[in-house]
């Protein structure tokens, strides 16, 4: 008997999904304009939600090369004096902190350059050949520098700095000479483009490195004002941040502590902030399309009232009429919904294309996005779903 009841109350709810559509196709235009603000609502909150999933995954891509256990001590000067960081103490970080795996120091500046009869303003990072493995830098052709090139006029040139370099028919190679003030520099290395984040010390494709012994050729303050520090995988960053400050401390500079980890921290909220408000604003269009989903009910009420009463008075219960409604709503919804749903895929994917990302769909949206608009809608339906149960059906059959 249960069985039976149950093919009954499975076959009456597949009867009330196929009359709603039927009721909703007979009234397409009022029907299509609730479902237009329906869809405008999910497309945005899809939309949105999806663009600021990709967002963080494009912030965590970026410091993918470098690695999220970078600490970057920076110096800023005090007084007329340059900033100067000792060199010896910041080589010996890994011996002195235990959580320091590699180190580098960095002296930088920016200067015209001359090279492939060509002369371009560019960044010149004067550093040591452990900046590599720190950075992520790739080599294209050529090499990086080696502890033999210590002191000596060599050059590894970024991707971008090539570029500006080469002239038509001579593209900048390993090889190429490069005048840097009165010196000349041989670039014994071209890098392979690299994608810039904040925590980078300069934008390594639009610089030249040179070794750090050779700054003073070069850059008006060579003595090292930045330190970058490799930590292990559970190291405290802002500890060690903290530190390496104590130890280079200077009363030439006013030292900072920059953790890749706070950034991605710090980026992830802002974002998340930024969607969650666009999410809303979404929200509200999505109400609004709730209430045309009202609307359409409501006008369905007082059309269809000699059919409520009709039905009421052959038999059907309050609960019947409600259901009628609420599904007609829920129905009307979901389409708009599901519509939304795609709309705002097609829109992410648009806007992942024409900021070079790369489309990533978070799972959770393709239920999420129709599942509102269709509570949504049976909420909006309630109201009519109550108003047509309490219809009198004497009442509504005398109906006009």
């Amino acid at each position: 008997m249960t069985a039976i009841a149950h093919d009954r109350a499975a076959a009456s709810f597949g009867e009330s999904v196929a009359e709603a559509f039927a009721n909703l196709a007979a009234q397409r235009q009022r029907s299509a304009l609730a479902l237009l603000g329906v869809l405008i609502g999910t497309a945005s909150i899809v939309a949105m939600l999806t663009v600021g999933h990709m967002a963080q995954r494009e912030t965590l891509r970026l410091f993918a090369d470098m690695g999220v256990d970078i600490v970057q001590i920076q110096g800023a000067p005090i007084g007329e004096a340059p900033a100067a960081l000792d060199r010896a103490t910041i080589e010996a970080m890994p011996r002195l902190d235990p959580a320091v795996i590699a180190s580098a120091p960095l002296a930088l500046g920016r200067l015209p350059v001359g090279g492939g009869g060509k002369s371009a303003d560019l960044g010149v990072a004067a550093s040591t050949p452990a900046l590599v493995d720190l950075t992520g830098l790739r080599v294209a052709t050529g090499r990086f520098l080696t502890p033999m090139d210590e002191g000596g006029l060599v050059a590894v040139v970024g991707a971008g700095a090539a570029d500006k370099l080469s002239d038509v028919g001579a593209p900048f190679t390993v090889g190429g000479k490069l005048r840097i003030r009165d010196y000349v520099f041989t670039a014994v290395g071209v890098l392979k483009p690299i994608g810039f984040t904040a925590l980078d010390p300069m934008d390594f494709n639009d610089a030249v490195i040179i070794p750090l012994a050779s700054a003073r050729r070069a850059i008006d303050a060579p003595e090292p004002n930045t330190a970058m520090l490799k930590l292990r995988p559970e190291a405290d960053a802002k500890a060690v941040g903290d530190r390496a400050i104590a130890r280079l401390a200077t009363p030439t500079a006013q030292l900072r502590a920059q953790s890749a980890r706070d950034m991605i921290k710090t980026m992830n909220a802002q974002k998340a902030v930024h969607s969650r408000l666009l999410t809303a604003i979404g929200a509200i269009s999505l109400l609004v399309g709730g209430i045309g989903v009202m609307n359409v009910m409501l006008m369905g009420v007082m059309e269809r009232r000699r059919e409520i009463g009709l039905r009421m008075a052959i038999g059907a219960t309050a609960r019947d009429v409600q259901l009628m409604f609420l599904v007609e709503a829920a129905a009307l919804a979901l389409v708009g919904g599901a519509a939304g749903l795609a709309f705002g895929l097609v829109a992410a994917l648009v806007f992942a294309k024409t900021s070079g990302w790369a489309f990533s769909l978070p799972l959770y949206v393709l239920p999420l996005g129709p599942g509102m608009a269709a509570l949504v809608g049976m909420a909006f339906g309630l109201y009519p779903a109550v108003k047509a149960s309490r219809l009198d059906p004497i009442e509504a059959l005398r109906a006009e």
